[in-house]
């Protein structure tokens, strides 16, 4: 039964049992052959040379998947993140919108009367509906960057599935050049003692070429996990990315909503009020009846209260799509640095 591995583990207590089953057979099968040669012949030539090409195709594949993901990754951020991206130029322009309708600037009480402050709320909503197509252009926008985010995040997915079986890959033949390494050692030993000059060949001829290609191979794992990790790193900021320019949609949405209910309202008050005034010239005697339903119709202030609560959810959420995405172009250029970093053991 296969054992699953952890993709970022570098070590090989997960390796298939299977796969170590075959790996100790080839790295016996190696060092009998070897051993078994006459040294210095082209065939023993050809033998040890190939150690120093164990796993070239999978240093190969994984150096082009990984950078080929990362350079596709960085360039996707920056440019639907970026201060001049697309995405982060609708935000800021959702932010500026929004403020324009800031309900905070809506003025009532003092010695406002209850036409007045009605009035007020008018020319407000006429503001809102001038600005209300803008508002819903720069939702589509952001709506349409947002199911970028996630067609990037699949395929993002879809390609680190690819990249972590090379790296099993590469765990494998790391696991190969280890155990090598280590026969080698005993067979020199128990060589020593009856062939010297055959212990003193495999140790000149062979050693060193194992354990360098075992540090070879253990630092190309090293940097496939390095860059997965970041990858993995930037797709949950992504993902966060995604939740809070969602956020910033829906709660936008919900504000327009409740400006168009709370106009509806304003305008039904303003017939109540139109009522009330009627009654008054009709009868003098209905003044206090009028009065009293004046009094219990909702007034002014608790729609605007409605606005300015829904107006503060909007700010919130772009005040969160805007750290997420700064937080993920920190992380991008985090990972970028440690990956372009030279590592130890890097061959020149």
């Amino acid at each position: 039964m296969a054992v699953a591995a952890d993709p970022l583990s570098p070590g090989f207590a997960s390796i298939d049992p299977e796969a170590v089953e075959r790996i100790e057979r080839i790295a016996a099968e190696y060092l009998d052959s070897i051993a078994s040669m006459p040294a210095g012949s082209p065939e023993y030539t050809r033998t040890v040379a190939a150690i120093d090409h164990l796993g070239e195709r999978d240093f190969i594949a994984t150096s082009a998947l990984s950078g080929r993901l990362l350079d596709r990754r960085f360039q996707a951020m920056r440019g639907l993140l970026a201060a001049r991206a697309p995405l982060a130029r609708q935000l800021a322009d959702l932010r500026k919108a929004t403020a324009g309708l800031d309900p905070a600037r809506i003025k009532l009480g003092g010695r406002s009367s209850p036409r007045d402050e009605l009035d007020e709320l008018d020319r407000y909503f006429e503001r809102f509906a001038r600005s209300q197509p803008r508002l819903e252009q720069l939702l589509g926008s952001l709506t349409e960057g947002r199911l970028a985010l996630e067609q990037d995040n699949a395929a993002i997915l879809t390609e680190q599935a690819s990249l972590n079986t090379e790296m099993e890959t590469l765990r494998q033949y790391a696991f190969l050049a280890g155990r090598l390494d280590e026969r080698l050692v005993a067979r020199i030993e128990e060589t020593a003692g009856t062939d010297g000059a055959r212990a003193e060949t495999l140790r000149l001829d062979v050693l060193p070429v194992v354990r360098r290609r075992h540090q070879e191979i253990l630092t190309q794992l090293a940097v496939v996990i390095q860059g997965y990790a970041a990858l993995r790193i930037v797709e949950d900021n992504n993902a966060e990315v995604i939740r809070a320019v969602t956020s910033a949609i829906t709660t936008t949405t919900t504000a327009l909503r409740t400006a168009v209910m709370v106009a509806g309202a304003t305008a039904s008050r303003r017939i109540v009020l139109e009522q009330l005034e009627a009654a008054r010239q009709a009868a003098g005697a209905m003044a206090d009846q009028a009065a009293a339903l004046e009094a219990g119709v909702a007034g002014p202030e608790g729609r605007v209260a409605m606005l300015r609560e829904a107006w503060g959810e909007v700010y919130a959420a772009l005040d969160r799509a805007d750290a997420q995405k700064a937080q993920v172009l920190r992380t991008i250029s985090e990972a970028d640095r440690e990956l372009t970093r030279p590592k130890p053991g890097d061959r020149r």
